[in-house]
């Protein structure tokens, strides 16, 4: 899989077994996919297929940009640390599952691609 940047850091893309200890989370738990800001790393779990692969992609990749954005810094200081993961999973979730749609409904809107920073996204 290609690397990728997220405000100017770059970031890799590994698949490794399901096994592989670096697919458990920060609370212990096996998951299919993780990402690891100190490697700058997003693992995802061999065994994953389109469109799952996707999806988890997506999500992980949503962790990568808070945590190469400072967002997290952010976000820990409006929520309790006892619900830090749970506020950083929601976030990454809500990217994975609605981040697409706002991209296609704000295009649709415009009645043109939808240009930000650059990069535009054409629905035709």
């Amino acid at each position: 899989m290609r690397p990728f940047e997220a405000n100017g850091q770059a970031w890799r893309v590994v698949r490794v077994n399901p096994g592989d200890p670096r697919l458990i989370d920060r609370e212990g738990k096996r998951t299919i996919g993780t990402a690891d800001p100190l490697t700058r790393t997003v693992h995802l779990s061999s065994q994953l297929k389109p469109p799952l692969l996707d999806k988890v992609l997506l999500h992980e990749v949503a962790h990568a940009i808070s945590m190469s954005h400072g967002l997290l810094d952010e976000l820990h200081q409006v929520v309790p640390n006892e619900s830090w993961v749970r506020a950083e999973e929601w976030s990454a979730r809500l990217v994975e599952n609605h981040g697409v749609e706002a991209v296609v409904i704000a295009s649709e809107v415009l009645g043109r691609p939808l240009c930000i920073g650059g990069f535009c996204v054409d629905q035709s």
